[in-house]
Parts: C-alpha cells; structure tokens; sequence
C-alpha cells in the first residue's frame, strides 16, 4: 500500500479553473461533495464525454473541497477570475505536497534571492532530494517526473507568479480584502506564497487592527 505522502495526480487537471467554477452552484450546496460524485453519471454540468476523464477531473475536485466549506466558495463567487485562479492556487498547495514542497523549498527562496527566476533543473534537484527518501516518487518515470514540474510551473504562469516569459518571477497584486481573508482565516503562510514584501504583508496586517 502507497503510503507516501505525495502524488503527480495535479498533473491531470492543473487548476481545474473552468471545471470547478462550472460546479460552483453544487459546491454552494450542503451537499456538494455528494452533488458533486452525482455528476460523475449523470454529466450534466461539465460535458466531459469520457466517463474515466470526468471521474479523474471530479476525483481531483473533490480532494481540494475536502479543504474548504460553503463560506470558501462563497467568498469564491464574489472574486475576480484572476482572484479565483489564485483561491484554487491555494487549494492545490493544501492537497498536493509535491506542490508546497517545489514552491517552499524552491520557488520562494529563488524569489528570495538576487536571480529571481526559476529554473526547471532546481526543480528536479527538489525531487531527486524527495525520491532519495521517498520510494514511491522514486519510481515515478521521468517523463511523469517532467511533467510534474511542467504543470507546476504553468500553474505559476496561470496565476500570475512568472512573467509573461515564464522564467521571472513576479509578487502578485491583489485587493486588500482578498489578502486579508488569508490572515483572518489563520492562512496567513499564503501571503508568502504569493510572493508579498514585508512591506506588504505589515500594511495588511494594520489593516486589521
């Protein structure tokens, strides 16, 4: 039995942003978890015409709204697409390990440092220092390897964490209220992964008091 801690399966969906926002209206409902396992037969929302692809797109949603509860998509429904794409960042960076790890231990600390770009290599030194203690991502092909670190660093441009090049990176803009519902919810680790100053962070945080 499988008992690591990570998986590749975000490769399968990156976001999932035109998905999950078409299940919006279940996942306002007290029951969406089981609205949601509803759609896998009956189709009626996504209009995905392989049941296998819907039942893998609706098996990753479901992972992420094991994380929230109804006020998180309301909150959802109220923002801006690229406020949206950045909620499901966020998600994703709860469910999937592989992710944190590659943004904590590679992308924050390059936007740390004097070259702040990214590079794919840094990348797979992050998961060659993972595979030697974890047997399962060490099986993993390289082929599925790359392609974890692909989809990473798209979901990056998809939120807008690198430039237009898809090499440098970039902090993100966002309205104070969109920020500071991460400190009011105890998530305030985000504000890191989004790349804000110490500037930013303190004058959001005034905000508050």
């Amino acid at each position: 039995m499988n008992k690591s801690p990570y998986s590749a399966s975000f490769t399968a969906g990156s976001l999932l942003y035109k998905e999950t926002t078409a299940l919006l209206p279940l996942l306002l409902s007290d029951d969406a978890e089981l609205l949601i396992k509803e759609e896998i037969k009956q189709n009626n929302i996504l209009k995905i015409n392989s049941e296998t692809s819907r039942k893998r797109t609706i098996s990753e949603i479901i992972k992420r709204i094991s994380f929230t509860d109804k006020s998180f998509w309301s909150f959802y429904s109220s923002r801006s697409e690229s406020e949206q794409k950045l909620l499901l960042f966020y998600l994703c960076m709860k469910v999937y390990k592989l992710m944190f790890d590659f943004h904590f231990n590679v992308t924050v600390p390059q936007w740390k440092s004097s070259v702040q770009e990214v590079d794919s290599y840094l990348y797979q030194m992050e998961l060659n220092n993972i595979s030697s203690k974890d047997e399962f991502v060490d099986s993993w092909k390289e082929v599925s390897q790359k392609k974890t670190i692909s989809v990473y660093k798209k979901i990056l441009k998809d939120v807008h964490l690198l430039d237009a090049d898809g090499v440098t990176l970039k902090s993100i803009i966002a309205k104070d209220d969109f920020f500071q519902w991460f400190i009011k919810n105890q998530e305030r680790w985000f504000l890191d992964a989004c790349l804000l100053s110490a500037t930013r962070k303190e004058y959001l945080m005034e905000g508050l008091s």
